[in-house]
């Protein structure tokens, strides 16, 4: 189950949430009509889901049924403002003004003329907003972030309005270090998981047969969660039964909703197995598939559980991998004891279908085969994928299951499971997809994608200091590194590759007029760069005698960030050619060269999801399968 477009959540009942709630009993239980797998309906509750008020009243502070606070960033603005002007007064006089301003930039001048205690002005406002949010909101969701986030936007306008050229500098120069820093972390996790090991765990058979553990298989839950199905659920059941697990062993949970009756005729039509049963989610808010899978952990009674969604095609063996992996893991104690999650590769089975579909084979690719194992071997918090993520069964109930408002509800629970001390490592084992292969439903799925890492970013950084506890400091860079700026980034590249290649045909022009690449961009010892010749392009380092140090060696800070920045383009492409490739794929090298292209299109899809969190946080936007020609 992708979700559905449904109506935002009504918040009002969660208000009154009880102290705790009772997982809701069965009121249907019947046999399938071909084989005899039960059919459960949850019953609906006048109080919206009991499951949902139960997580919200347990996790208030630490999910996203409130996910921005928009009063609090308006404090933080006024606040940021009234310190700024308070620290311009307190630092003395303002110099002369050198040029004609408009009439706001006199406004701004007289009163926040003193740059250095301005700027310290506004982080004091912010910081007694911040106290005061924090004792306003004490019982309530913490809203400090929001404050921070108003005062450093007028800290960003008023450089600009300040002095252009500086406040552009600053501005693009620290994205610019986010962005070096960010393709740095990218590189070196790839890098790490490329060597030996790095692919992860996987278990060697003897004469072709996974040897049984001690005690023999466990009893393993298997959530598959449905919404708008039809096209592919005889398909999952298929998948399913060819699963190479003993079947008294197997707990298949089909989820379903309750207003969904053209699923369950299609589970119905096809035979719902002995080892399943569908389980009818209730009527309820938020509709999506975290929810439901609350509802099957409910039930579970296996050991392990994994989710697979319902175009999904595991490896027949990959439940016998996983319970040896964690047999493995438990038996060489220590850390590796701790290890709670096993996340399989995911793959996409219509690689080939067009082009569209080959990048985000390609993308897939580094991702599972790659990026998350180098994740493991840097010792930081992994951002999970939706499906074939295997778990021990008593841990999710520890972390009380998948944040139903959060729609990327792996992304998050890979963060909760590093914050309670327990380990994420990789499986060798292949869960084949089906790639979208249209435009249309392509931004859809990946909107909400990034949506959501947003989403969770806004969520565990409401208060950073207690993020940087938790995690500790290693952990909280990587969680910035692989969670925030993997949504916010991808929305910036838009801006900044139109940024760079305005500034580079100006380049191009002040080159073409006979100028050298020096005397474009440095400001030299003399300070003739604006003097001496007219230029489109304006400088990047400031090295004459005269200018501020500070000034200067930003400059040159942020000179070599724009260069990594730039260079950095090449080496994702490199990236894609060598580490995008996987066994039975072949022709993806020439997508690889494209790589740009999709870029562009995963800014769109950033773009779309950031509007969304505003207006629609909640909202689950379906992702249609079945639609593939390559079966």
């Amino acid at each position: 189950m992708n979700g559905s477009p449904v109506p935002e959540y009504a918040l009002g009942p969660m208000s009154d949430a009880p102290t705790s709630a009772e997982v809701p009993p069965a009121t249907a239980s019947a046999p399938g009509p071909a084989t005899g797998g039960a059919i459960v309906r949850i019953p609906s509750d006048t109080g919206g889901d009991p499951l949902v008020r139960s997580y919200l009243e347990r996790f208030r502070s630490t999910c996203a049924w409130s996910t921005l606070s928009w009063a609090w960033v308006v404090v933080g603005m006024v606040a940021a403002l009234i310190g700024g002007a308070v620290g311009s007064h307190l630092g003395g006089p303002v110099a002369e003004l050198s040029n004609r301003l408009i009439p706001i930039g006199e406004f701004i001048h007289a009163h926040y003329g003193n740059l250095g205690p301005g700027l310290l002005g506004m982080a004091g406002g912010a910081m007694v907003a911040g106290l005061i949010s924090v004792l306003a909101t004490r019982r309530r969701i913490p809203t400090g972030q929001e404050v921070w986030m108003g005062a450093m936007l007028v800290a960003a306008i008023y450089l600009v309005q300040y002095d252009l050229l500086i406040g552009f500098g600053i501005l693009l120069g620290l994205v610019g270090l986010i962005y070096a820093a960010a393709i740095l972390f990218r590189i070196v996790a790839i890098v790490l998981a490329s060597t030996k090991g790095g692919e992860g765990l996987r278990s060697e058979t003897v004469d072709g047969v996974l040897p049984e553990p001690v005690g023999g298989w466990p009893v393993y839950t298997v959530l598959v969660p449905l919404y708008h199905e039809t096209n592919v659920a005889g398909s999952i059941l298929a998948n399913l039964a060819a699963l190479d697990y003993p079947r008294d062993r197997l707990d298949v949970k089909l989820l379903l909703e309750a207003d969904d009756p053209e699923t369950l005729a299609a589970i119905e039509a096809a035979g719902i197995p002995a080892f399943a049963e569908v389980v009818i989610v209730p009527e309820g808010q938020p509709k999506t598939k975290p929810r439901a899978c609350n509802h099957g952990l409910a039930r579970a009674r296996g050991e392990f559980t994994v989710i697979f969604d319902a175009e999904d095609r595991p490896e027949p063996d990959q439940l016998k991998q996983a319970v040896l992996a964690f047999r493995a893991l438990a038996a060489a104690g220590g850390r590796s004891a701790r290890v709670a999650c096993l996340q399989a590769q995911l793959a996409y089975h219509n690689f080939n279908e067009n082009l569209l579909t080959r990048w985000f084979a390609i993308e897939y690719n580094v991702w599972f085969r790659r990026y998350l194992g180098g994740l493991v071997r840097l010792g930081v918090p992994i951002p999970l994928g939706g499906t074939s993520n295997h778990f021990r069964t008593a841990v999710l109930h520890d972390l009380g299951g998948w944040d139903p408002f959060n729609v990327t509800e792996d992304c998050d629970l890979g963060v909760r499971l590093y914050m309670a001390g327990h380990s994420t490592r990789t499986l060798r084992s292949v869960t084949w997809e089906e790639a979208v292969n249209r435009f249309g439903g392509w931004v859809r799925q990946r909107s909400r994608w990034l949506k959501g890492y947003a989403q969770t970013h806004l969520v565990w950084a409401r208060q950073p200091l207690v993020l940087v506890a938790r995690l500790g400091p290693w952990g909280a860079l990587g969680f910035f590194l692989s969670v925030f700026c993997v949504s916010i980034l991808a929305a910036l590249n838009l801006v900044m590759w139109s940024i760079c290649a305005v500034y580079l045909s100006k380049v191009a022009i002040d080159w073409s007029h006979g100028l050298s690449l020096r005397e474009i961009l440095v400001v030299n010892s003399s300070g003739e760069h604006l003097e001496s010749k007219t230029h489109l392009a304006s400088p990047m380092l400031f090295l004459g005698r005269d200018e501020d140090w500070l000034l200067s060696g930003m400059s040159v800070a942020f000179f070599i960030a724009s260069i990594l920045l730039f260079l950095g383009n090449f080496a994702f492409i490199a990236i894609a050619l060598y580490a995008g490739r996987r066994p039975g794929q072949r022709g993806l090298w020439w997508a690889a060269l494209l790589s740009p292209l999709y870029w562009i299109l995963i800014s769109l899809g950033a773009w779309k999801g950031l509007w969304q969190l505003v207006t629609r946080p909640h909202y689950w936007e379906k992702t249609m399968h079945g639609n593939s020609k390559v079966k």
